[in-house]
């Protein structure tokens, strides 16, 4: 088996996701069977990693399980090894934009290492081993033609729903474009995308678009400009989608009574006011957290705002909460001792007229967005953490070893400079060229020639 440990989201440009499984001696030792992780979830994508063995070498794969006619997705990843004795000895291969299809869902190495090198390297007494996979720059493109009288796109799966783009207008009418939610009712959701219509240098881009779905799962239109209109012979519509996360608005009355919610997985939450200290603060409890299955652990992530009672005009209609994003691990319990969010908001203003925060019933109005959600394998502390402890001090001291060679390597140069300096002065040779490449040690000290992170 592949048991997905660990996974930690680096908040980069590039929104680089890395994962790291455990791989269990199933892989190396039965060719027979077919081994490969639980679905796992990145840039709303369901993936998976697969492994194929021959008779000398191991091959691993990254399998997009996500696949539908039309849409394709691209990514940077990168699979590694982890040595058991040092960070520099680690081996693997990655791939820049990557492109996975419905023709091509599984995308890797089919001879990525041998099995001799993999026991002796990588593989511990028990004939388990560590594999990382890093993504990065995940992209979901969707394409098809609009041709009259069919104005609408087959279903689009992402993010746990399907979607669907309409478009309404003929030859005569101006085209308007509109991408449509069509399961998850009465859930609402926040989603990023973009349309573009035609091809090469006719075609027309919407740009970022980002908008909060209608009960009804409808986005606001988009109307090209200038006015575009359907021919017989069509037209072709990309969409490309960035991301779409589920949204909860509950009423938390200041009284202190919970409020329960449930989130993309069905499991319950409450939500509790807390108004013991001079700032409200909201009480977040995971009722269900006695539904975490033994020894694994639940990561879970969301974001959360103060809705406004009446905002004026041009005003946010709510407020981020301090601390967001928030997130956290849960493990087994038959209780939920809960995270306590801080906000903005003063105790004393929820009681006076007039609160922007205070609605109709004295309720305060909490909008939850929520973000990845994991099931790790391993609830504690383990043996596996060392390897990647072990790698962090090892990169730390060496990082360290460097900055000292490059700081050694500095004070030599500038050493030089000033006895080359000081030989042309003693000889009567004009040295203004030459101090002008110099520099004091406070110049030195904030030198970039050599970066180190």
């Amino acid at each position: 088996m592949a048991l997905l440990y660990r996974a930690t989201r680096l908040k980069d440009r590039a929104d680089t996701h890395v994962f790291t499984f455990v791989v269990t001696r199933s892989a190396t030792r039965e060719p027979d069977r077919d081994v490969t992780s639980k679905d796992f979830c990145c840039s709303h994508q369901r993936w998976a990693v697969a492994f194929s063995r021959t008779d000398a070498s191991l091959g691993v794969y990254l399998v997009w399980r996500g696949a539908c006619e039309g849409m394709r997705v691209y990514v940077d990843f990168t699979f590694t090894l982890l040595s058991r004795d040092h960070f520099t000895a680690n081996e693997g291969f990655s791939g820049k934009q990557v492109r996975f299809s419905a023709g091509s869902a599984a995308q890797g190495r089919g001879r990525c290492i041998t099995l001799a090198e993999l026991t002796a390297k990588f593989a511990d007494a028990r004939g388990e081993f560590q594999l990382e996979l890093t993504m990065s720059k995940v992209r979901t493109l969707y394409s098809c033609e609009l041709r009259a009288p069919r104005l609408d796109t087959p279903p689009i799966a992402f993010a746990g729903f399907d979607w669907s783009v309409s478009a309404s207008g003929g030859n005569k009418e101006p085209l308007t474009l509109r991408l449509v939610r069509l399961s998850g009712e009465g859930q609402r959701c926040r989603v990023r995308y973009a349309l573009a219509l035609g091809e090469g240098e006719r075609r027309l881009h919407s740009g970022p678009l980002e908008c909060v779905c209608d009960p009804e799962g409808r986005t606001p239109p988009w109307n090209p400009r200038p006015p575009s209109r359907i021919l017989h012979k069509g037209v072709r519509l990309t969409v490309e989608l960035v991301w779409a996360r589920a949204l909860a608005e509950l009423a938390v009355s200041a009284a202190g009574r919970a409020a329960t919610c449930y989130d993309r997985d069905k499991q319950a939450w409450a939500l509790r006011c807390d108004t013991h200290s001079e700032t409200v603060r909201l009480h977040m409890l995971y009722r269900d957290v006695h539904h975490v299955p033994r020894n694994h652990l639940r990561y879970v992530s969301w974001s959360a705002w103060l809705v406004r009672a009446s905002p004026a005009p041009g005003e946010a209609d709510a407020d981020e909460l301090p601390g967001a994003p928030f997130e956290h691990y849960y493990a087994q319990e038959s209780a939920d001792e809960g995270l306590m969010m801080e906000t903005a908001l003063r105790v004393e203003d929820i009681s006076r007229a007039g609160c922007a925060f205070l609605h109709a019933g004295g309720e305060l109005r909490v909008r939850l967005e929520w973000g990845d959600t994991y099931l790790l394998f391993q609830a504690t502390y383990h043996v596996y953490d060392d390897l990647c402890r072990l790698h962090a001090h090892q990169m730390r001291r060496e990082i360290t070893a460097l900055q000292a060679e490059n700081y050694s390597l500095e004070r030599q140069l500038f050493s030089y400079q000033k006895s080359l300096a000081y030989a042309q002065a003693q000889a009567g040779e004009p040295a203004g060229a030459e101090a002008a490449g110099r520099r004091s040690p406070a110049e030195r000290s904030l030198s970039t020639d050599t970066e180190y992170a």
